[in-house]
């Protein structure tokens, strides 16, 4: 029996290794898309996510009025309605244009974690795979560490991060939703300290989920050019945020600890997982979900205003600088101008002087003849041997 080709989802939360997972997914010879993200200080070594589809993702977020910074339990999508036809039309397409002739293909983005019953669907239709899931889980302390040193490099795009509550609550997000739409049988949780303290152990972890056999050498090549233990840069941990809701730390603590537990297994149960999902007491946190929400959206506000005032002095300078390049562009027409009148006048010239040159051929051709006569000759000579009459 012929076995079916492979499709991989590459989940977790944001800040939680998965690019990682990624890279040795793409050495192990997986077709991850097309075109990558560029790296940045961010991902140094890549994200290894296909642009078009992260691009997408986010048009996808846009039309729910959400974003991929949005953490809360209390939307609730059916991806079947048919306001998504065009969107699940699209994802059909570019899945079988990128992966219909892999055998082991898959994708990474983190959000697929809030969207995989949208993905589910699309790879269904658009390939006949067998679809695993690779779960990448840090723990709560480093993801939010992590997260808030992307928020100090660029507050702008990241809002998230400024409170870490909200990006543990983001964290508890992403697990939850991904936790819910996975297949047990199909799962494999792979920890990002594990990734790079012991890189070829979980190499071969993934190894074995493909079906291939990797070699020793290849998976010391992983080694040397993706894992760096400053990757791991975020591991002190954030005592004094752990002071303030000290009972979401405690439980995110807890469903860290399950899922690291079930890292170490190849084959997980679905009771195993089921557990762990029903640990994930939600109606006591929403409380806490509406009033970061509302932290959320003030600081929100505020930036937007400190973006509009940005904007209106921007558009002020704009304003002086179009005024400024108005001027010049007239004094540029100006000059064009009068480098035209003065091309006419060389071009004049120059035929004028090329007039003259033939002239002056012509008379020197003239001169030379008249030397080279007889007549001229017996003058000259006579001018030498006789005194000149007229002569003073």
């Amino acid at each position: 029996m012929k076995q079916r080709n492979q499709f991989l989802f590459v989940l977790g939360p944001h800040r939680s290794g998965t690019s990682l997972v990624a890279s040795a997914l793409h050495t192990l010879g997986v077709n991850l898309g097309d075109r990558f993200i560029d790296p940045n200080d961010d991902n140094p070594k890549g994200f290894f996510e296909d642009e078009e589809i992260v691009r997408f993702n986010d048009r996808l977020l846009r039309s729910l009025s959400l974003s991929w910074d949005s953490f809360g339990f209390i939307w609730e999508e059916d991806f079947s309605a048919k306001r998504f036809k065009p969107y699940h039309k699209a994802a059909v397409t570019m899945i079988r244009d990128r992966f219909s002739n892999s055998s082991v293909s898959g994708l990474k983005d983190p959000r697929f974690c809030i969207l995989l019953p949208f993905w589910k669907r699309v790879v269904s239709e658009a390939l006949d795979v067998e679809v695993s899931y690779i779960l990448g889980i840090r723990s709560p302390e480093q993801s939010v560490r992590s997260q808030r040193s992307r928020h100090i490099r660029d507050s702008d795009f990241h809002l998230l991060g400024r409170r870490n509550v909200q990006t543990l609550l983001l964290w508890w997000t992403y697990l939850h939703k991904a936790l819910k739409e996975v297949d047990a049988r199909h799962l494999l949780i792979v920890d990002y300290t594990s990734l790079v303290v012991a890189p070829e152990l979980e190499l071969q972890r993934l190894a074995k989920l493909l079906g291939f056999d990797i070699p020793p050498d290849e998976a010391e090549s992983f080694s040397r050019q993706y894992v760096d233990p400053l990757l791991n840069r975020s591991q002190t941990p954030v005592k004094a945020a752990q002071r303030q809701d000290s009972s979401l730390w405690h439980y995110a603590q807890m469903l860290y600890e399950r899922l690291h537990l079930l890292s170490r297994n190849d084959c997980i149960q679905p009771e195993d997982l089921q557990g762990v999902i029903e640990h994930i007491d939600v109606p006591q946190l929403e409380p806490l979900y509406l009033q970061e929400l509302q932290y959320l959206y003030g600081y929100s506000y505020k930036k937007i205003i400190s973006l509009r005032h940005r904007l209106i002095r921007s558009n002020q300078e704009l304003g002086s600088e179009r005024e400024k390049s108005g001027q010049l562009q007239e004094k540029c027409d100006t000059l064009i101008a009068q480098h035209e009148s003065l091309v006419d006048q060389h071009e004049s010239l120059v035929d004028q002087y090329r007039l003259l040159a033939r002239e002056h051929e012509v008379l020197s051709q003239n001169y030379q003849t008249v030397l080279n006569t007889k007549g001229w000759r017996l003058l000259v000579l006579l001018r030498r041997c006789v005194t000149w009459p007229f002569s003073r």
